[in-house]
């Protein structure tokens, strides 16, 4: 599983980092902007992003439906310390959980295990075709 970890607050960064590879997880690349992140999902699809809603220069709102057109089947965690009072409908459409800082160990491990499961799963769906191209 492939995991972006976006957030401009290198003890996030790091905890979640360190986190993912504790349970396993060794494909995790850390950014600390928005900018950043627009660039490494343009050149490669992840299974899981987390993504900082505010970060100094472009906010992590701004470039959700970047993310969600590069990476479709990627899981989006929002995470936030304050929420907007308003967030625009198609901004939420692109989010797939939004989770309060602090976000804990057991919160962080079942988005893990979550993500993981959906990636299997696409990963299953995936093979079907090239099973069936074949059997051709």
């Amino acid at each position: 599983m492939r995991i972006l970890i976006v957030d401009d607050e290198p003890t996030i960064t790091e905890f979640f980092h360190r986190m993912a590879t504790v349970r396993g997880f060794h494909d995790v690349e850390t950014v600390d902007s928005a900018e950043d992140a627009v660039t490494r999902v343009l050149r490669s699809n992840f299974d899981l992003i987390t993504l900082d809603m505010r970060m100094p220069g472009i906010s992590g709102l701004e470039i959700i439906a970047i993310l969600r057109n590069t990476n479709p089947h990627a899981v989006i965690a929002v995470i936030f310390s304050f929420i907007p009072e308003q967030i625009p409908e198609e901004v939420m459409s692109c989010i797939d959980v939004l989770l309060p800082k602090p976000v804990s160990v057991e919160t962080f491990n079942a988005l893990l295990d979550g993500a993981l499961q959906l990636a299997e799963t696409m990963e299953g769906i995936r093979l079907l075709g090239e099973a069936s191209l074949v059997l051709r």
